[in-house]
């Protein structure tokens, strides 16, 4: 079962350190550890589209905002988005909406709703780390490796040989990724999500 203290020992294994017996262990390697994890876990999730952090919404143009020109419609992007992977027009994802403005916090569209398919952070997709296939467990160990590896061991060519092995590690778990797209293109029924102050939250994916 893959969890915090798992990936930290994973990542100190690929260190040549001792492993810790809690989070709360004193020591460098710990404290090198968190200060990367929340951000090296966030990179990795962004870094592809990966399949168990996919997440498929509809959402609702936020009332309170309008566009004065160009697009009529504005939507709040949702507070777990982290990378998009498609719009549609419809509910099945069948339909590509190919002209909208996808911009930092809130996509712009010349239709009222629309459908988002994500990466998500959520403790449900993303951060729910009793998903991640072990090719990605062993890529975000690896990126943890590297990110602390001069703190930890101050060796900068164990550093070089680490960023060598986490762009093969990123290259087999995107490509493992891949190869479950087909049984996996959309997560498991779960929350839809309207634009920001919208009462739908938790209505079942597929229902009306």
């Amino acid at each position: 079962m893959t969890d915090q203290l798992s990936l930290y020992n994973g990542a100190l294994i690929k260190l040549g350190q001792p492993r810790l017996g809690a989070l709360t262990d004193e020591g460098k390697a710990r404290r090198a550890l968190d200060a990367e994890y929340a951000k090296t876990v966030k990179g990795c999730l962004e870094a592809a589209f990966w399949n168990f952090a996919m997440r498929f919404v509809q959402l609702e143009a936020t009332p309170s905002v309008g566009s004065n020109f160009g697009y009529q419609y504005v939507f709040d992007k949702p507070d777990d988005w982290l990378r998009t992977a498609g719009v549609t027009s419809d509910d099945f994802g069948r339909v590509p909406l190919l002209d909208y403005d996808d911009r930092t916090s809130r996509i712009l569209a010349n239709i009222s709703i629309i459908y988002l398919r994500y990466v998500s952070n959520d403790e449900d997709y993303g951060l729910d780390l009793g998903l991640w296939p072990q090719s990605f467990v062993d890529y975000v160990e690896t990126c943890l490796a590297s990110a602390t590896c001069e703190e930890v061991t101050g060796s900068s060519d164990r550093k070089d040989k680490l960023e060598k092995a986490r762009d093969k590690a990123k290259y087999k778990a995107s490509n493992t990724d891949a190869m479950n797209e087909a049984v996996t293109r959309y997560p498991p029924p779960g929350r839809l999500v309207q634009s920001r102050g919208s009462s739908s939250r938790g209505r079942p994916f597929g229902l009306r």
